[in-house]
């Protein structure tokens, strides 16, 4: 039988999930997952760096953190948003959510992604070291791999030393 799910969340904030039209909330998110984890199935969560360009980062990232904290999904992958098909619809979903100001999607810097995942991790609490972490796709900007709660604190220093580092050689370790 079914015994392991991917589940693409890509956000736990309810405005960035309306603009990209997600057809999901962080409530049907956490509920699906639950019902998942009560029947047994292994959940592989997906959360996508960006996702929330430079005005919503922040959001982005504490709720996902937040949304995965509750959840404790078996695994955890953090991927970087890209847009091979290019940023229209993204962008026209966003001009759509916030007719009422000027705002408009602005896709997130290499450095701006790193620092989006640090505020992730730093929000992510998920104790008892069960839940395998990646980050290792080839839209990253950095690989980091560990258990969250055992390993947290030695992901984070990694991904400090690198945001501490030329900018350059960020953008050299992603495989896009």
């Amino acid at each position: 039988g079914l015994s392991h799910v991917y589940v693409g969340c890509e956000s736990g904030s309810d405005t960035v999930l309306e603009a990209v039209e997600k057809g999901e909330t962080y409530e049907t998110s956490l509920s699906a997952l639950a019902k998942l984890k009560d029947a047994g199935i292994k959940r592989s969560v997906m959360i996508l760096v960006g996702l929330g360009g430079r005005e919503h980062s922040y959001e982005h990232a504490s709720l996902s953190a937040s949304l995965c904290s509750e959840a404790r999904p078996d695994y955890l992958s953090l991927l970087t948003t890209s847009f091979p098909r290019g940023k229209g619809r993204v962008e026209a979903g966003y001009r759509k959510l916030d007719q009422d100001t000027a705002s408009s999607f602005e896709e997130l810097s290499a450095r701006e992604s790193l620092k989006e995942m640090k505020v992730f991790l730093e929000a992510c609490n998920i104790p008892g070291g069960k839940t395998i972490f990646r980050s290792d796709h080839a839209s990253n900007y950095f690989v980091l791999k560990g258990r969250l709660g055992r390993d947290k604190e030695r992901l984070l220093a990694e991904l400090q030393t690198v945001l501490d580092g030329d900018e350059s050689k960020i953008r050299q370790q992603r495989g896009l």
